[in-house]
C-alpha cells in the first residue's frame, strides 16, 4: 500500500494513539529527518517540543494545520501562523478535570501541609504527638478567589463548593452570564481572598498579573496556587512576599522561566512544587491524544475546531 506523501508529525510519541490512524496523511511520531520537512502539512506541539516561532515555522513551508497538544499555546508563534494562513488549534476540553484536579490537590497539600509533615516523618521516622504538634489551617470557611473563569475555573467551583468554601471569580470580559454575583473585580477579589488559584493563559494581557504591586494588595496570610501559566506571576516579587511572610505559602505546577525553577522557592516548607504535571494522567493523555489528532483532521477537511483565539482557516 502507498503512503500519503503529505505528513502529520508530532516530534515526540503520544500516548493513546490509536490502533487505526485516520486516513488521508501519513502520521509520524517522533524523530523526522529535515528533508521531509516541506511534505508536513500539519503539526502537534506539546510547550516540551520548545518554540516553535516564526523561523522555525518557516522550515514548513506547506505547512497549514498547528494541533497544540494541551490547551496552552505560548509556545507557538500566533501571530506568524495567522499571517500565512496556517490555523492553530488547542485541545481546552481534555485537560479541564485534570487541571482542576491538580489544583485542588495542590490546595490540599498546601493548607494542611502535607510535605512538610511528609518529610518531618520521614526524618523522625515516628509519629510526633502532642495536641499542639504541627497545626494547619483548614479549607473549611475559607474565602477562595478564582482569576480565570473558563472550563477550570468553572470545574474548581463545582470541585471546591462541597469543602464549604466561599468563592468568587474575576475574569477579563467581565462577569459570566450564568454567575453573575460570583464576579469581583481583581482589585476586590485579591484582598478579599484567603485563597487565590491562577487559572489563565498566559498572554501578553496576564503576563505579570500578579506582580509586586499586585501581590502586595493580597490578603495578609494568603494562599496562592497557580495552575494556569507562569509568567502571569512576577516570581521576584512572590519570593520577595513569602520571605516578608505577607503570603503565608505557595503551590505552583508551571513557573515563570521552566523549565527553570527559581531558587527562591526552592526547600521553603510552604512552598509546594509540582514540575508541571496538571494534565499528566492516562486518561488525560488519551484525550488529548484523541482531541489533537481530531482537530487536524478537521482542520485539514476545511472545518477547524477548538481554533485559539484569532486563529483562522486557511482559505488560499
Amino acid at each position: 500500500m502507498t503512503l500519503p506523501s503529505e505528513i502529520c508529525w508530532s516530534p515526540q510519541p503520544l500516548w493513546g494513539v490509536p490502533e487505526n490512524l485516520p486516513e488521508g496523511v501519513r502520521w509520524v511520531f517522533g524523530s523526522l529527518p529535515e528533508s521531509a520537512y516541506p511534505d508536513v502539512v500539519a503539526m502537534i506541539l506539546n510547550g516540551s517540543d520548545g518554540q516553535f516561532d516564526g523561523n522555525r515555522l518557516a522550515q514548513f513551508p506547506n505547512l497549514r494545520v498547528i494541533s497544540s497538544y494541551g490547551i496552552g499555546y505560548d509556545h507557538i508563534d500566533a501571530a506568524y501562523a495567522g499571517d500565512h494562513g496556517i490555523t492553530v488549534t488547542h485541545t481546552p476540553d481534555a485537560v479541564t478535570i485534570s487541571t482542576a484536579e491538580m489544583a485542588v490537590a495542590l490546595l490540599l497539600a498546601l493548607i494542611r501541609e502535607i510535605p512538610a509533615y511528609h518529610a518531618q516523618a520521614t526524618k523522625a521516622g515516628k509519629v510526633l504527638t502532642g495536641s499542639s504538634t504541627g497545626l494547619s489551617l483548614e479549607l473549611f470557611g475559607k474565602s477562595v478567589g478564582l482569576v480565570g473563569y473558563g472550563r477550570i475555573g468553572q470545574r474548581l467551583v463545582r470541585l471546591l463548593e462541597p469543602f464549604g468554601v466561599t468563592i468568587h471569580y474575576t475574569r477579563a470580559h467581565g462577569p459570566h452570564p450564568d454567575a453573575r454575583d460570583r464576579w469581583q473585580s481583581l482589585t476586590t477579589l485579591l484582598p478579599g481572598s484567603d485563597v487565590v488559584i491562577l487559572a489563565v493563559p498566559s498572554t501578553p494581557e496576564t503576563y505579570h498579573l500578579l506582580d509586586r504591586t499586585k501581590i502586595a494588595t493580597m490578603k495578609s496570610g494568603s494562599l496562592l496556587v497557580n495552575v494556569g501559566r507562569g509568567p502571569v506571576i512576577d516570581e521576584e516579587a512572590l519570593v520577595r512576599a513569602l520571605d516578608l511572610g505577607h503570603i503565608r505559602g505557595v503551590a505552583l505546577d508551571v513557573f515563570e522561566d521552566e523549565p527553570i525553577i527559581h531558587s527562591g522557592l526552592l526547600n521553603r516548607p510552604n512552598v509546594v512544587l509540582s514540575p508541571h504535571r496538571g494534565t499528566s494522567t492516562y486518561e488525560t493523555r488519551v484525550r488529548m491524544t484523541e482531541a489533537a489528532m481530531e482537530n487536524v483532521v478537521c482542520a485539514l477537511a476545511g472545518h477547524p475546531i477548538h481554533l485559539i483565539p484569532g486563529s483562522s482557516q486557511r482559505t488560499s
